[in-house]
């Protein structure tokens, strides 16, 4: 008899098959097929492969961004080159588990088991959150930076104006959630039991700076690559619209209601595109497109990169850390 909780992740993921399924059936009800198909035939298989390596590339120097996030791990064996050949590893085993293969609970959690033997768990979750943070803090500082190049439809400003009333909400919140932890944090009884997570993140202020590079450099990487392959297919949207749409579907698609974001992602770029006038089956076409290399690169990365050696099991920790 399987129990409940074995049946949870599948119940999950077959939830989410469902909720990909359906928006791709709405997609495809209300932009002819053919039309898709006939966006699709214009794109050059120079490309696409193209495109394929510039997501590997991003996706490598993702690695690198959580190499610097891991910091120095004295205890560990192997060294800093096995750390690295174990981030590279680890960053397209989460790829791959992002795309919601079944039995798979999220990117995070394969790169954290990835990683944990080599650096300790601690370490692997306060980077991971940190470096959730970083991406999700670029995406929303290139929308604001394109907006007001791109101009406010008003589609767009409905949305914007939504947000803008969360987000005067939420601001003076975490101010006040920020106080309260730190007068919390300074009590010695409370200090001591969280010691232990504050050495885990061990990265300097050079290291984190240099993550936000990477993740700038990144961001910006797939969003023109996402414009090459729309140019491609027929979209000749101007490029600030793009840095105002792209983002935020990235940031839409991440919510946990679909199978790795599929469907979810595109329709989330047709709605957002539509108010600047880009044709929704072209856009679709380059949605599917991008969604494509996705798949390709996060299959053939962690094909390749399981020929990497593996960081051996750390040494037994300091206490506290």
């Amino acid at each position: 008899m399987i129990s409940r909780a074995s049946r949870a992740p599948w119940a999950r993921w077959l939830i989410r098959a469902v909720v990909s399924g359906c928006v791709i059936a709405v997609l495809l009800h209300l932009i002819p097929l053919a039309a898709v198909g006939d966006a699709l035939s214009r794109v050059s298989a120079w490309t696409w492969a193209a495109s394929v390596a510039i997501f590997f590339a991003g996706h490598y120097l993702n690695a690198i961004k959580l190499r610097l996030l891991l910091g120095d791990a004295p205890h560990m064996a192997g060294g800093a080159p096995q750390l690295m050949s174990s981030c590279v590893r680890a960053q397209y085993a989460g790829l791959v588990a992002n795309l919601g293969l079944p039995g798979l609970a999220g990117g995070d959690l394969v790169r954290a088991f990835y990683l944990a033997p080599s650096v300790g768990l601690a370490r692997v979750t306060v980077a991971s959150v940190a470096d959730r943070l970083i991406d999700t803090a670029t995406v929303l500082t290139l929308v604001v930076i394109a907006l007001p190049i791109a101009g406010m439809p008003p589609a767009i400003s409905g949305v914007v104006r939504q947000a803008g009333l969360w987000i005067a909400v939420a601001v003076p919140v975490a101010v006040a959630g920020v106080l309260a932890a730190r007068y919390v944090l300074s009590k010695p009884a409370v200090s001591a039991k969280f010691a232990g997570l504050r050495s885990a993140f061990s990265a300097g202020p050079g290291a984190v700076a240099g993550a936000i590079v990477i993740s700038f450099a990144v961001q910006s990487a797939f969003v023109m690559t996402n414009v090459w392959l729309a140019r491609q297919v027929g979209v000749t949207t101007a490029l600030a619209a793009w840095f105002v749409a792209w983002p935020l579907s990235k940031l839409i698609a991440i919510l946990p209601i679909s199978l790795g974001g599929i469907g979810v992602r595109e329709a989330a770029l047709v709605s957002l595109l539509a108010p600047y006038g880009a044709p929704g089956e072209a856009v679709l076409a380059s949605g599917i497109l991008w969604q494509s290399v996705l798949i390709v690169t996060g299959l053939v990365g962690l094909a390749v990169t399981q020929l990497l050696p593996q960081a051996p099991r750390a040494a037994p920790a300091p206490k506290g850390i």
